[in-house]
């Protein structure tokens, strides 16, 4: 239900800025102390609103990817990245609607109190919408992978 309202407002916001001459912001505000550092610069970038519901989409998938692989949320937690702006996460793109996630993670724990991460999922998210492929590149330990 939040999902419905969420996107009427978004709709309903794009149809009176045109109406009244204003636009909505291109991009989601992201403060420095939001920004998290992974191995990737974040270079995603969502310019309508249907690219950044694009984007969100795609990062939540590559996060339940990585999530599924490495044992479900008991065992295993992604990066603070994963959980918060699209545009904050460690993502390359690739191509139109073709992203590249670059997801550490780790024991919960050792994630949310040391920031320790111990695995390194890559996942290209290709698509949009239920045309959306989602392919796990890598998995494994961090200090193995070589791009």
């Amino acid at each position: 239900m939040k999902h419905i309202t969420l996107l009427s407002n978004l709709i309903l916001a794009a149809v009176v800025g045109s109406v009244i001459g204003t636009a909505l912001p291109t991009q989601a505000q992201v403060s420095a102390g939001e920004k998290q550092v992974s191995g990737v610069e974040a270079t995603c970038v969502a310019t309508t609103p249907g690219e950044q519901i694009a984007l969100n989409a795609a990062k939540n998938e590559a996060r339940q990817m990585a999530e599924a692989v490495n044992g479900g949320l008991i065992v295993y937690r992604a990066e603070p990245a994963m959980h918060g702006a699209a545009i904050a996460s460690p993502c390359e793109m690739l191509g139109p609607a073709v992203w590249r996630f670059t997801i550490r993670g780790g024991e919960p724990t050792a994630v949310a109190i040391r920031e320790q991460y111990t695995t390194l999922s890559v996942v290209t998210v290709a698509g949009t919408g239920r045309d959306r492929s989602v392919t796990l590149d890598y998995n494994g330990p961090i200090r193995r992978y070589r791009r």
